[in-house]
């Protein structure tokens, strides 16, 4: 790539930033935030080969992904890995503010391959009981911008991948604005 066209890709890039920015705010204002002060609207960002909720590789970086889901995601049984425990500290990120989506895609960005898709799912929260049972969003401590969707009761992996594929299949991704990464 020349360095006459690396302004161009930027600017589309920082475009697309804008872009997206527009749509997450439109949402957010859209669909404000249910009893209990939770967002109707969370983002999640999706890399590409992998789904808005599963993994579609065997790991990624250094953590081993089973049967799509990540090894720190969610808290696996010492005694039985084919079991998935109960905790408030691990569960899938999901962003409830264009600020905290925009973090991640910067931070997320930074390790993968030049030109790797990255997306912006989305999830529309009706009531509570679209979250599948056994699960819920809790507000991160330290960020108030940060959600994770944790598991309440011991279940085993296939039950959870079930849950996260039944989610996934009602997510949206905000189309037209892939972003790609590039790096010098």
């Amino acid at each position: 790539m020349s360095k006459k066209e690396k302004p161009c890709v930027f600017q589309n890039q920082l475009k697309t930033i804008h872009n997206i920015e527009s749509k997450i705010n439109e949402l957010i204002q859209t669909y404000g935030a249910l009893k209990g002060g939770i967002p109707r609207a969370l983002f999640r960002v999706q890399i590409e080969p992998h789904t808005a909720t599963l993994y579609n590789t065997d790991s990624i970086g250094k953590k081993k992904v089973h049967q799509g889901i990540k090894e720190g995601d969610y808290k696996f049984s010492q005694s039985d890995p084919f079991w998935i425990e109960a905790s408030n500290y691990h569960g899938l990120s999901f962003s409830s503010t264009f600020n905290q989506t925009r973090f991640t895609l910067d931070l997320l960005g930074k390790f993968q391959r030049n030109k790797t898709r990255i997306n912006v799912a989305y999830w529309i929260l009706e009531d509570s009981k679209c979250i599948p049972e056994d699960m819920v969003f809790i507000q991160d401590p330290n960020n108030p911008e940060h959600y994770l969707l944790v598991v309440t009761k011991r279940m085993s992996i296939t039950t959870l991948v079930q849950k996260l594929t039944w989610i996934s299949q009602r997510m949206s991704v905000l189309n037209g604005l892939r972003l790609e990464v590039y790096k010098p």
